[in-house]
Order: C-alpha cells, then structure tokens, then sequence
C-alpha cells in the first residue's frame, strides 16, 4: 500500500482552488492507493467565521455536491482520498475528516475529540466527536487524529492501547521554520514515541509569511523516519508492507 501525504497551498474559503489541488495530484500520483491533505484542508484552516448562521452554510454534509464530487474524483484516477473539511450533520458543525477509497466509497468520517479547534464564542453548535476508532483500507488498519487530539493526555492515552497499523494526523502548525527546526519538531518527535505505531504528519501551505509553511513527516519511535521537510510544498510517498 502506497500513501501519499500531501503540502499544498490552501486558501481559505475557496473549495474551487482546494478541488484543483485534489485533482492534481491524485491525477498525477497514480502509483499512490491513498493521498492524504491536512486538518480542514477543504474550506480552509481559516475557514469558519464562528458566527453560526454564517457557518452553517459553508459546513458540508456527507451528501453534498462537493463530496460527491470528490468521491467522483477518487473513482476516476481509482485512488483514495483522506481531507479535513468543516462537516455539519443536521445543525451541529464539527471539524472532521474524510477517507474516501479507491471506487469512490466513504469508507471514514473522523471528527476531532479535542475542543482546541474551536474559538471562545463559538455555541453549543459547534461539537467535538466521541473517540477514537479505526477503519480497515487493502487489508491495512488506519486511525485517525486531528491535531491537538495528540496532546491532550486522555484522549493520547486511548490511542495509546488502540491496535493499527498507521495513524494518519492532519493537522495545522504554524511556526516559523526556524522556530520548527530548532524546538518544537523535536517536541513533536517526542510526543509520538510512546505509540507502537507510524504517525503520519500532513500539514498546509499558506501563502501568509506568518501561516502554515507546509511539511509532511513519518514519526515512529522517537524519530523521522521520512519526511517532506517544512518550507515545502509537494508530496511525500511512503510504503506500507
């Protein structure tokens, strides 16, 4: 099972431009069974105005036009797709993320457990999931986190007894490449060694100098095993065997 863990430039509030990059590289990584995009990579990190009226409206359901689209895309180019996007069931918004397989199925929907997503003001509207869970994709066990879901002690604990065999962490980390480079990869390293399996790190490109400067990296026993290191954008392939 090949895996392609993608930085690319997002922009908020632009589906159009974020469809063309699912496009473009699901259509130019043929050799991948699943191509990975960061935390709410589908409207945008920056996404949510957390006035709800507003919000609800830019949230997508698991039906809406835009998913069926992608699930199109994942049918065509016979490659899964895994994204974060803004979901609403009903009324209730979450920040969640979607694992589509190889002939267009939804085979996940993994919304974040941890409240750091979410702005003081944000309502009762806006909700976290209730843990963890793992999906099965060509016969390889995956789970899913979204970002602060690792460094927050009780919910690490439970991925901690969790059996798979990757987990696959969007998220957004906007440090300097200094800053990233001199203190917080290593914390980043650090925090992951305790789980007995890879993690993959898919973080965004945003073209605010003070914004997400994109990386994607395979954490695993205290150390990086491969990476797309932060500064870059493009699309890193590891192995499963």
């Amino acid at each position: 099972m090949k895996i392609g863990l993608v930085s690319c430039l997002m922009k908020d509030n632009d589906t159009k431009h974020q469809l063309k990059q699912i496009e473009h590289y699901v259509s130019t990584n043929h050799n991948c069974d699943l191509i990975c995009f960061g935390e709410s990579f589908l409207q945008g990190f920056e996404g949510l105005t957390w006035e709800y009226d507003e919000d609800i409206k830019r949230a997508l359901a698991k039906d809406d036009p835009i998913i069926l689209h992608i699930r199109q895309l994942a049918k065509n180019y016979k490659c899964g797709i895994s994204f974060g996007f803004i979901e609403k069931e009903e009324d209730i918004i979450y920040g969640s993320n979607m694992v589509i397989d190889s002939c267009g199925e939804i085979i996940d929907v993994f919304r974040r457990v941890s409240t750091g997503w979410k702005e003081p003001i944000a309502n009762s509207k806006y909700k976290e999931g209730k843990g963890f869970h793992t999906f099965t994709y060509m016969d390889k066990v995956l789970g899913v986190a979204i970002c602060g879901d690792l460094w927050d002690d009780c919910f690490f604990k439970d991925l901690e007894q969790i059996k798979m065999d990757i987990l696959l962490w969007p998220l957004y980390v906007d440090f300097s490449i200094e800053q990233w480079n001199k203190s917080f990869q290593k914390e980043y390293v650090e925090r992951t060694k305790k789980l007995p399996y890879p993690v993959l790190m898919i973080n965004s490109f945003v073209e605010d100098p003070h914004r997400a400067k994109g990386g994607c990296y395979v954490l695993y026993r205290n150390e990086i095993v491969i990476s797309l290191p932060m500064g870059n954008i493009g699309l890193l392939e590891l192995e499963l065997y």
